[in-house]
């Protein structure tokens, strides 16, 4: 859950962009959910880190022979 004063620069940088006010719910849920997307798409991969030589068999399949 995101501080009270991230909610209203997230308000605040909406209306901005889309010209759109968003009461406090909307705002939190909107915003909590964009940090989620973040740390899911940037923090480490679900099923543990990538082993390197894993990279390099996968590289290994997409050369063309």
């Amino acid at each position: 859950m995101l501080p009270k004063e991230a909610i209203k620069e997230f308000q605040n940088l909406y209306k901005a962009r889309f010209g759109v006010e968003l009461d406090d719910n909307e705002a939190s849920r909107r915003a909590n959910n964009l940090v989620n997307l973040y740390k899911f798409v940037y923090d480490e991969p679900a099923f543990g880190p990538i082993k390197e030589h894993e990279l390099q068999e996968e590289q290994k399949i997409k050369q063309p022979e």
